[in-house]
């Protein structure tokens, strides 16, 4: 996480992502989704499926049509968000190890919510990953059920499929 002169933690700030972000979107998703190695809710096969990014060309071009926010503490990017408007669902929400538990994924997640509203969406869907799912309980959203995410090496790994009225 950045932090001041003094050491104290930057001010995290969120900004829509552009397409010259992709590069540093999918160094954030593989370094959230490799900080999950080891904590027991997914194998190494699971973790290895999970961390791959689209190439940074194909993911500035997904920027450039959907709706992915960035977040920033200072200069440096702590973690990213997508919002699927047409799908009322939320496709990720990734922070950076080092910036994890110092509220950078609220802010995320509330922007994404403000983003929802702006849009008149009434709710939103997700499909968590097991660790995760106390912490969107802890922003209003509630279990509807669990699915199977199948990547496309056809590694599968369990969610837990998540709504919220907005």
């Amino acid at each position: 996480m950045a932090t001041d002169a003094h050491g104290e933690p930057l001010a995290v700030t969120v900004r829509s992502a552009r397409p010259h972000d992709a590069s540093t979107i999918a160094a954030l998703h593989e370094a959230a989704v490799h900080g999950e190695r080891g904590r027991g809710d997914y194998d190494d096969r699971q973790i290895d499926a999970w961390a791959r990014s689209p190439g940074p060309a194909d993911l500035a071009d997904r920027i450039r049509t959907r709706h992915f926010l960035l977040a920033e503490a200072g200069a440096a990017a702590v973690g990213y968000a997508r919002l699927d408007v047409d799908a009322s669902t939320v496709r990720s929400v990734y922070v950076n190890p080092s910036g994890q538990r110092r509220g950078t994924g609220r802010r995320l997640v509330h922007a994404v919510l403000d983003a929802a509203r702006d849009a008149r969406l009434d709710r939103l869907e997700l499909d968590a990953s097991l660790n995760a799912a106390g912490f969107y309980e802890k922003l209003g959203f509630r279990q509807t059920g669990q699915v199977e995410h199948r990547f496309r090496s056809g590694v599968t790994m369990p969610c837990i499929r998540m709504a919220k009225e907005l």
